[in-house]
């Protein structure tokens, strides 16, 4: 069990550090601006044929009201215009008559215009290019398409190892348990959520040292470790059990809690640990001293309370159990 009854491996109430930003909204931002990007160069090379298909019809109304006053615009004209002057399909029409990709100039001497089908150089140029255009637009995106890919493997990636920092920083690497940061994390956001009340028993091994002197740190970090198992055992949804530094654990409950149940707490705690724990072909009887105290998360007395009535106990005869007067 947890912090909050949760997986051991939650974060309690500490808070995340800055996240990495999110990997989906980065994904689709992306996606906008290449398709804004394509959109803009769709809309600038339009403009460009358009530019250029007028410029080309005023070329060519320019070189046709030249050629009427060179060959005038009488009958048998329309051949010559379209031969030497690149009028394509020129013919004299009514203005009534003109068909919509035509344009036209006044012929002199005549009631009718010279219309003709005007080369449209930025239209053809478009529509030739367009195989071209769409497979180098499809090898960009492509790539563009790939590199976001990366690029959100990365993101997702980063912030996955950002979180097991975080989780890393947060529990001791022993036993599995919230460290002495995941401990004032939970006191602070308890006092954050307005929790008015919580019991704490701090947790001293006995004769820890002289164990762990006599079998040896491997034997020592197994007794830290079944220590551990026990106390999560008898954690309930919401508690808290961390351990402090060397031999020493927290077991915490929110409250409202009074001290004859603080009390019933500690000799739970006191029952548990001083079953027998194997260790190698033997095993080994464990000791131990609680301190305990109810008060106000968050007030910096409960703690001091809490760690005052552990030295209290360790001078009791036995290393038993003490309550602290006040928080």
């Amino acid at each position: 069990m947890g912090f909050f009854g949760a997986p051991k491996r939650t974060t309690g109430g500490s808070e995340l550090p800055a996240q990495l930003p999110d990997p989906g909204r980065l994904m689709a931002g992306s996606v906008a601006a290449m398709l804004l990007l394509a959109l803009t160069v769709v809309f600038a090379a339009y403009y460009a044929m358009q530019a250029i298909d007028r410029a080309a019809i005023a070329d060519e109304i320019e070189r046709a009201e030249r050629a009427l006053l060179v060959v005038g615009s009488g009958p048998g004209t329309e051949a010559r215009l379209q031969q030497d002057f690149v009028l394509d399909r020129a013919r004299f029409v009514a203005p009534s008559g003109l068909a919509a990709d035509e344009v036209s100039v006044p012929a002199p001497g005549r009631a009718e215009v010279l219309a003709w089908t005007p080369r449209r150089i930025g239209s053809d140029m478009f529509l030739h290019l367009a195989p071209l255009r769409l497979a180098a637009t499809g090898v960009f995106l492509f790539g563009i398409f790939t590199i976001l890919r990366k690029l959100l493997g990365m993101t997702r990636e980063l912030e996955r190892r950002r979180r097991d920092a975080h989780e890393l920083a947060l529990h001791d690497a022993l036993t599995g348990l919230g460290n002495r940061l995941a401990f004032d994390g939970w006191i602070e956001a308890a006092a954050a959520r307005g929790v008015t009340e919580i019991g704490l028993l701090y947790l001293d091994l006995d004769d820890f040292k002289a164990i762990n002197d006599r079998m040896g740190h491997g034997a020592g970090d197994e007794l830290l470790k079944t220590v551990a198992q026990r106390l999560e055992n008898l954690a309930g949804d919401g508690d808290l059990v961390a351990r402090m530094g060397g031999d020493e654990f927290a077991f915490v409950r929110q409250g409202p809690i009074d001290r004859a149940a603080l009390a019933e707490m500690a000799a739970d705690i006191g029952t548990a640990l001083s079953e027998p724990i194997p260790i190698g072909a033997g095993e080994v009887a464990l000791g131990s001293s609680l301190g305990a105290a109810v008060g106000r998360p968050g007030d910096p007395q409960l703690v001091a309370a809490a760690d005052a009535a552990l030295y209290r106990a360790k001078a009791l005869p036995g290393h038993t159990f003490a309550l602290a007067e006040a928080a």
